[in-house]
């Protein structure tokens, strides 16, 4: 009976999940109580306070979902079959297509870019938004500093500045499309909108290398 309630506790807790991630996509996060989500799940308010203490842990909660997919991503950055160049120029088409394909990436993605106020009891997002920019621009530098030492960087290119303009880049890209997911052109046409980065900072197209190593 135990085991049971345990596997109801967690379909109940999947259900206010993927309500809360519904809700906060068509209304926004501020807009948006906790009672709100129970009612649209059908529950009560203290089914939802069983499970997140608030807002905030809620949010968590939904993004923590994303994480395997993203994780899988970054793995990408340490593939040692590509050189670096060829490994940040594969990493950003996967990210792209990744984001077209996922649904639940995509909604989460918009939330964050244009659904969620990071002030009141959503400020400590902020924060965990800028840790989050600095850890990806510091995975980005370590792969253009490989590029620098294997020549692959233009004259004057400097690993730190260029992490954050290509990590700014994704940014902006995904912006544009979430403010309008009907539009698909960032999609369609994610290879010409990246070039014109990857020709400023790298010599002779190396990011189109093949592998640098066999299996």
């Amino acid at each position: 009976m135990a085991r049971k309630t345990r596997e109801e506790a967690e379909q109940t807790r999947q259900l206010l999940l993927d309500t809360a991630e519904r809700v906060f996509h068509e209304q926004g996060v501020a807009a948006t109580s906790l009672a709100d989500i129970a009612s649209a799940a059908g529950l009560t308010r203290g089914a939802i306070y069983w499970h997140f203490t608030n807002k905030l842990d809620l949010f968590t909660a939904i993004c923590d979902r994303i994480k395997p997919e993203l994780d899988a991503m970054e793995s990408m950055l340490h593939d040692s079959r590509l050189t670096p160049a060829a490994r940040l120029w594969q990493h950003a088409i996967a990210l792209f297509d990744l984001v077209y394909r996922d649904e639940r990436l995509r909604r989460i993605c918009a939330i964050h870019h244009i659904g969620c106020e990071q002030v009141g009891e959503m400020a400590p997002l902020l924060l965990e938004q800028i840790s989050w920019n600095l850890e990806k621009q510091g995975q980005l530098r370590l792969v253009l500093e490989e590029a620098a030492q294997a020549g692959q960087l233009r004259d004057g290119i400097q690993p730190r500045l260029a992490a954050l303009g290509l990590h700014s880049l994704y940014g902006g890209l995904c912006h544009s499309w979430m403010i309008n997911q009907q539009d698909h052109t960032v999609h369609q046409h994610v290879s010409a909108l990246l070039s014109p980065y990857f020709v400023g900072i790298f010599r002779d197209q190396c990011w189109l290398d093949a592998p640098a190593a066999s299996d």
